[in-house]
Formats: C-alpha cells, sequence, structure tokens
C-alpha cells in the first residue's frame, strides 16, 4: 500500500537499498527531536526545518504495530537516563500527555535524507518510568495511539454542581464535597 509516499519515496524503496531511519518528536517542554541515525539529520517533516539530533540518547522504539480497524495501539520509547537531561525532564514536568511523532525517512546512496519522511505514529505519553540499577539509567516512555481515551467512559461527578445541571433544585450532593467516608451505594 502506497499510502500516498512521495514519488522520491517510491523510487528509494524500489532500488532495494533500503537505510531506514527514524525521526522522533517529543513535545516535552522544551520540545526534543531525536534520530536513530549516527549523525543528525535535517528536515522539513512538519512544514519547518527541523534538525534531528543523533545524540546516541535515542535506544530503541519498540511495538510500532499497525491495524486495519481503530485500536489502542502502543509502543515504548527508551531514552538514555545516563546524562540526567531526560530524568529531569521527567522527574520535574508532568510529561503524561506529551504529544509524539515518529516519521520514517530513508537514505539515499549519498548517505543524504531522502525528501518527505512519512508518519508512522502519532500519539501521547500515557506513562513515564525511570530504571536506574546503579550502572546505568532508562527513560521508559510507553506512548498511545489517539484511541487510548476513545474507550474512557466520561461520567458525572459527586458534585452539588453536578448534580445541579441534571437535576435542578435537589439537594442530594450538597454536603458531599464535605463528607471524607466512602459512601456504599446499593446492597452490601
Amino acid at each position: 500500500m502506497a499510502r500516498g509516499l512521495t514519488s522520491a519515496v517510491k523510487t528509494e524503496l524500489a532500488t532495494g537499498n533500503i537505510r531506514p531511519v527514524h525521526l522522533v518528536h517529543i513535545a516535552f517542554p522544551t520540545t526534543v527531536y531525536l534520530t536513530d541515525c549516527s549523525f543528525d539529520l535535517t528536515s522539513d517533516v512538519s512544514g519547518s526545518s527541523l534538525t534531528y539530533t543523533a545524540s546516541g540518547h535515542l535506544l530503541s522504539i519498540a511495538g510500532v504495530n499497525e491495524a486495519s480497524s481503530p485500536a489502542k495501539n502502543s509502543l515504548q520509547i527508551n531514552l538514555s537516563g545516563v546524562e540526567q537531561t531526560y530524568v529531569s525532564v521527567v522527574l520535574n514536568n508532568n510529561v503524561i500527555g506529551d504529544v509524539v511523532k515518529i516519521y520514517r525517512g530513508f537514505l539515499n546512496s549519498s548517505n543524504a535524507l531522502i525528501a518527505d519522511p512519512f508518519l508512522i505514529y502519532y500519539g501521547t505519553i500515557d506513562e513515564a518510568n525511570i530504571i536506574d540499577d546503579g550502572s546505568t539509567a532508562t527513560v521508559k516512555l510507553n506512548i498511545t495511539s489517539h484511541w487510548g481515551n476513545f474507550e474512557k467512559i466520561s461520567g458525572r461527578t459527586t458534585s452539588n454542581n453536578s448534580q445541579q445541571r441534571f437535576f435542578s433544585g435537589d439537594k442530594g450532593m450538597e454536603f458531599a464535597a464535605l463528607t471524607v467516608k466512602d459512601i456504599k451505594w446499593g446492597r452490601t
């Protein structure tokens, strides 16, 4: 399936000399652009020229799957925590919900990035863990696709405002905020 790939990418795929690279965009409070290539790459995947750093901090990307129907897909990105840059970001900021985009590009025979890398994953950070065993540190980011919140069931809160919205004049939740006990509803 061509998926709207540019002619330059299709031509490179047809050569059989495929050298894929990943371009990872993590929207931390200060956006990070990383690549698993051995040298920095510049691309205009988002409309402006961006440099993706090949610092070795991007350790792995695991679990990029594709399905034919809408489903909650997730993957894991492992970043090096040895330098403490990403450990500090995760510890000092709320990164849950930050956007992550992963593009796949191809290098030609001159090690230049072929125009128009394509988006293979778009999601948000669902969980961030720091694994430190004394000699190495890893920041593990679990990324969930936009279908991750699709199955979430929104409900009402046990507050007077919520009760008044649906049942104007009902006093059943008037003092709910003052009660700290767990109220058992139904049969016990």
